[in-house]
């Protein structure tokens, strides 16, 4: 399963590497391609992943989900 999580708050190459490396953590998730420009991080799932669980995933950071897709 796919799915692309648009992410507000991210600013450089840092910021990406923080949310690649938070939401490679969670259960199920295989793969993490986060794009800066676009702010927005493809992620490729053994299961869906609700919003709460992205949000809980980047709830110690500056950064916020705004959208799955």
């Amino acid at each position: 399963m796919k799915q692309t999580v648009l992410i507000e708050g991210m600013k450089c190459e840092g910021c990406s590497n923080t949310v690649s490396r938070l939401f490679t953590a969670l259960e199920g998730v295989d793969r993490v391609i986060v794009d800066l420009e676009a702010k927005m991080a493809n992620v490729e799932t053994e299961r869906e992943i609700s919003k709460e669980e992205y949000t809980k995933a980047l709830s110690e950071t500056k950064f916020t989900v705004a959208e799955i897709q």
